[in-house]
């Protein structure tokens, strides 16, 4: 039987029992996370807007950082892309701007806000996939 802890051991002590349940728990989280993820990826690929179809297949989850997924398109788009500036002019020019970044933001685009209606229609199906990899132990 392990001996009483003293007022002053209990912030060490706590801190080492959350930390090892932090540990214990991280393959569940990521887990988790991707399940989120899968569900977005898939709804986002389906409202992408139909052209020849690349850009819904471009779609893909990057898992660079720990506890974090990102959703974004590979697909750039073609030719160059000017910034706006401040006042509304024509700004600087870039090439290889995610053409998802376009269709999302530009002001002239029929599908301006696409991504965005799209996640806060499927976030409950989001949170739903999350919650049930952490219920289950990530299987």
């Amino acid at each position: 039987m392990a001996g009483k802890i003293t007022p002053d051991q209990l912030p060490e002590k706590l801190d080492g029992i959350l930390s090892e349940f932090l540990h214990s728990s991280f393959d569940t989280r990521q887990e988790a996370l991707q399940a989120g993820a899968e569900v977005f990826k898939d709804a986002v690929a389906a409202a992408t807007p139909k052209d020849t179809g690349e850009m819904a297949e471009s779609w893909a989850i990057k898992t660079k950082y720990k506890d974090r997924r990102y959703v974004g398109s590979t697909r750039v788009a073609k030719g160059v892309v000017h910034r706006k500036k401040k006042g509304g002019g024509k700004g600087e020019a870039r090439e290889g701007v995610p053409l998802s970044n376009v269709l999302e933001y530009a002001e002239n685009s029929p599908h301006k806000g696409f991504i965005r209606r799209c996640f806060d229609s499927t976030e409950p199906q989001i949170f739903a996939a999350i919650k049930s990899k952490l219920n289950n132990g990530g299987k």
